[in-house]
């Protein structure tokens, strides 16, 4: 059972990020197509999908998706985070921002009709949702053989700084998480894995920002020094191009509705 306190701190994790909505959309990472092609189920060629993309943030996930074609509905609780998303569309070919409707809602009751997506994704955010709650709305929009897909970045914490950097910031992201699982339904197929492997540049100030934007150091009563101890690991760090590399790894998961 959680505690009181770890509610606490869970709903103000999960509240952090509207406040910071405009550093989150400039500097986390990209969603790669071929990542994104996969959470899809792959679909072939010149087909078009009507996706769900749920906790859209934002919208980098949903961005990527209609970079690819397809339509998107993108459902989101936080208004700071709609109104980040709508600002990015007029950077977008006018094409792909049509494909993008964004909604204000959250995955436990999906603004949506049932039998109504081919795929619902959720990037970066399942472990904010009651699990058990989201699998059931997500079984009743979506089509049959439709997918369910998550995926989460992390830090590759097998290179010695990276694992500094998460010291600092008291947030070792990439370990077991049990929060970090598939669901497991009567309605769903048993998931498929993928772990997709890049690296990210960034400068050291927005390695700065990235961090600002975890949810532990947003709501960090210490927060000014976290930050200021990763700048100067960043620049300790840093090529002579004064650029960061981020090593990362994008787990991924999908399940297919029955």
């Amino acid at each position: 059972m959680t505690k009181p306190e770890e509610a606490d701190v869970f709903g103000a994790r999960r509240g952090s990020f509207g406040a910071y909505a405009a550093e989150y959309d400039a500097v986390r990472p990209e969603w790669p197509p071929t990542t994104v092609a996969w959470m899809l189920g792959s679909p072939r060629a010149g087909a078009v999908c009507r996706v769900v993309d749920v906790g859209a943030g934002t919208g980098k996930g949903s961005r990527a998706i209609a970079a690819l074609g397809h339509d998107v509905i993108a459902v989101e609780p936080s208004d700071g985070m709609r109104e980040a998303m709508a600002s990015s569309l007029a950077a977008l070919p006018e094409e792909n921002a049509k494909r993008i409707t964004i909604m204000a809602g959250g995955a436990e009751k999906l603004p949506l009709k049932g039998d109504s997506a081919d795929a619902i994704t959720v990037f970066q955010a399942w472990h904010w949702f009651d699990s058990e709650v989201a699998t059931v709305e997500a079984a009743r929009v979506l089509r049959p053989g439709g997918w369910l897909s998550m995926a989460w970045h992390h830090r590759s914490e097998d290179v010695a700084w990276i694992r500094e950097l998460s010291d600092i910031a008291e947030g070792h992201e990439n370990l077991p998480d049990d929060q970090e699982v598939p669901p497991v339904a009567p309605e769903f197929d048993p998931f498929e894995a993928e772990l997709f492997t890049y690296d990210i540049r960034r400068s050291v100030e927005e390695l700065v920002l990235l961090a600002s934007t975890w949810s532990y150091v947003a709501i960090h009563p210490e927060r000014d020094r976290v930050l200021d101890e990763v700048r100067a690991l960043g620049r300790q760090v840093a090529g002579v191009d004064r650029m960061v590399e981020i090593p990362m790894t994008t787990r991924c998961y999908r399940l297919r509705r029955r």
